[in-house]
């Protein structure tokens, strides 16, 4: 098992628009001129604000949103952020770092670094900073019809069990723990989650190329998913700019095609295969987020693999 660790400081932007958190990714399809366009999204947090990141005017996302809460309580503006879910959307509270108090409407718990709270649809969360900064991303699933439990997830009750996966045997650069934080462990409508550590620096994550979207020849129709990837990037380099390389291919294309990603950015795999290549000085990890297209139709390993890479899991 790749223990977790923190990877990166927090790095702190000011007020933006979900507007403003929009970026466009390109990439050069091989063998051709064409620019491959790929939804990126800054997912700096602001302090003391709740600040929406994706949202259904700056994607293409069906389901799935992301913000950002940021909190000091050594600054004047500190209070505790209250988010009220709509009648329609679950979410989950992940810790990214700090610790933090989240409040749901049944009950009240202190959180550390990868901890999170799944919230069914319509609750009332209060996040609040009990020590020092707090980092917390909120990962919400909208048109939902069934309201499930709010129900606390401690990393450390996943670390040493089967949705703890490792996976990477085969190719040693690509070894990495996959943390299934949110699965069946959890009742919910849409949601999958979780977080992935890399073995080494240099990594290989999500190989082989994989792919779970609804669309083209591979489609995966009522059983596919969309999925957001937040990173986090470090070089030992002094003065470098961290970044990975994400696949941006789509089925059938025979050549992988990939884009950059800064640190603190989050990126809409959903229409293309998916694997990440990090430069050799430059440790990485993600956190994941899954949406069923179908409601309660939320099994993790309905994928299709890169035709030929069957045998690279």
């Amino acid at each position: 098992m790749i223990p977790t660790r923190q990877i990166g400081p927090i790095i702190t932007a000011p007020p933006l628009s979900a507007a403003q958190r929009k970026m466009h990714g390109r990439a050069v399809v091989p063998g051709s001129e064409a620019l491959r366009k790929v939804e990126l999204f800054d997912t700096r947090g602001t302090i003391n604000r709740y600040q929406k990141v994706i949202t259904s005017g700056n994607s293409s996302f069906k389901f799935l949103r992301m913000a950002r809460v940021l909190l000091d309580p050594a600054v004047p503006s500190y209070e505790a952020i209250e988010v009220n879910l709509p009648p329609d959307a679950e979410a989950i509270f992940y810790v990214n770092r700090g610790k933090a108090n989240i409040e749901s409407s049944n009950a009240s718990h202190t959180l550390g670094m990868g901890d999170l709270v799944y919230a069914g649809i319509g609750d009332r969360i209060l996040v609040s900073a009990p020590e020092g900064i707090c980092d917390v991303s909120e990962y919400r699933a909208v048109h939902c019809h069934t309201r499930y439990p709010t129900v606390l997830v401690r990393h450390a009750d996943i670390e040493g069990t089967p949705l703890a996966a490792d996976v990477g045997a085969k190719r040693p650069m690509s070894k990495r723990t996959v943390y299934k934080l949110v699965d069946q462990n959890i009742q919910a409508c849409r949601l999958l989650f979780g977080d992935t550590f890399m073995g080494q620096r240099g990594g290989v994550g999500s190989y082989p190329p994989h792919f779970h979207g609804p669309d083209g020849p591979s489609g995966l129709g009522s059983e596919a998913k969309e999925e957001i990837y937040h990173f986090r990037c470090t070089s030992d380099i002094e003065g470098d700019t961290p970044y990975v390389l994400q696949n941006c291919a789509r089925p059938p294309e025979k050549v992988n095609t990939y884009v950059h990603v800064f640190d603190e950015q989050a990126i809409n795999v959903t229409p293309n295969y998916h694997d990440t290549i990090a430069p050799p000085s430059v440790d990485f990890m993600f956190v994941w987020c899954l949406g069923a297209f179908t409601e309660n139709v939320r099994d993790w390993s309905a994928i299709v693999t890169r035709p030929g890479y069957e045998d690279e899991w």
